[in-house]
């Protein structure tokens, strides 16, 4: 072996623990990055926005750029619900068609009445007996209770707690409402909402949701609602994302109708109308009936003017601004109903279960009834 085979075999074998080092380093390099990448996958929420779709983070973004634009609407009109007899003789509160609000302030909505809350022994609610109307729809909301329901178009059934009868009147129907309450709790609503001319006498309808297919949302924290007509924009917290929820009921009028529960704790909240139809509910009411809370005036961002509500109390809005912004008081938690509606501007003439547009045709109403032409038709009647 000469010093220059050593020296060879020297150079030779460096080169190749080199060669084999360069491999095994990009090896732990490639190894390295694919564990990384597994981690990612593994953790996708390590970093929501980064993961998030750039579609997806663009409408978040815009949505909540506009959010912050909108305004609320300021209060014309804050008065306590008066009470009165109704049907058999139970009392209602009726924030809505009475000596506080009229017709023409609330249009389309005619009325809104409250019965209870209260509790009857088995039996003891003696219901609205059988009873015609023209021209208009009734809502009925059972928040506590049940009741049974028939009608001319041979419609039967039993409206249980969280269920809405939505019944449209039209040329004519007669029905018998309200009775065989078991006993116990009974609080419900009924709202009558105006139809205009052409719909007046069109083919009474019957529709029904249970309380199973339109559940409270929890829309934000301390904050449900249940959107009894129209649909509610919301942001979920959960998948960060904004959704819509919506109503099957499918009234003639565009009106909004929601059920609001504010848990106690100064929780805030503001219901932004959707885009589409801000211009178009000029009408916007609250009627408190369980608990205290605030509504805000207006939108007066320096001193923002909050006026306490408590039970009974109703609330009409101006019709100008996108938004109602409300909070729930430290001690007490808040309910209200939310009604939003696209005025119809008609003429109104209205005697006891009639709503038409003349006095000519409230006579014929009756001239109907008395000679059995009232309730002739039978229309569709669904239930959801």
């Amino acid at each position: 072996h000469t010093p220059l085979s050593t020296c060879m075999r020297t150079t030779i074998l460096s080169f190749t623990v080199l060669f084999l080092a360069l491999v095994f380093s990009n090896q732990i390099f490639q190894f390295i990055q694919q564990t990384m990448a597994e981690t990612k996958t593994a953790n996708p929420n390590e970093n929501d926005n980064a993961n998030e779709p750039e579609e997806k983070k663009q409408c978040i973004e815009e949505d909540e750029e506009e959010h912050s634009k909108l305004t609320n609407r300021k209060i014309m009109k804050q008065f306590q619900a008066h009470s009165q007899k109704e049907g058999a003789g139970f009392t209602v509160h009726r924030p809505i068609g009475g000596y506080n609000m009229n017709e023409k302030e609330s249009d389309p909505f005619l009325m809104l009445d409250e019965l209870g809350p209260v509790v009857y022994g088995p039996g003891e609610f003696e219901g609205a007996p059988w009873h015609p109307h023209r021209g208009f729809d009734t809502v009925m909301y059972i928040k506590h209770g049940e009741g049974t329901h028939q009608d001319s178009m041979g419609t039967k059934g039993i409206i249980r707690a969280g269920d809405v009868q939505w019944m449209t009147a039209g040329s004519g129907i007669i029905h018998d409402e309200g009775k065989d309450h078991p006993g116990g709790l009974l609080h419900g609503f009924q709202m009558w909402v105006n139809l205009p001319k052409k719909h007046k006498m069109c083919d009474p309808q019957y529709q029904q949701i249970t309380a199973k297919n339109f559940p409270f949302l929890n829309i934000a924290k301390g904050v449900k609602c249940k959107v009894i007509a129209g649909q509610i924009k919301y942001f979920d917290e959960t998948n960060k994302e904004w959704k819509l929820q919506s109503s099957p009921l499918k009234p003639i009028v565009p009106i909004n109708y929601f059920d609001y529960n504010v848990d106690k704790g100064k929780n805030i909240y503001k219901h932004v109308i959707t885009k589409e139809m801000r211009d178009k509910f000029e009408t916007a009411i609250i009627y408190v009936y369980q608990g205290e809370g605030f509504i805000a005036n207006g939108d007066n961002k320096n001193n923002k003017e909050w006026k306490s509500v408590k039970r009974t109390d109703t609330i009409k809005f101006s019709k100008d601004g996108d938004c109602v912004e409300f909070m729930s008081s430290k001690d007490k938690d808040l309910g209200f109903l939310l009604l939003l509606g696209q005025p119809i501007k008609e003429p109104i003439a209205w005697r006891g279960p009639f709503v038409m547009n003349t006095q000519q045709e409230i006579m014929q109403c009756f001239t109907d009834y008395r000679n059995g032409k009232l309730a002739t038709v039978k229309g569709k009647s669904v239930i959801y």
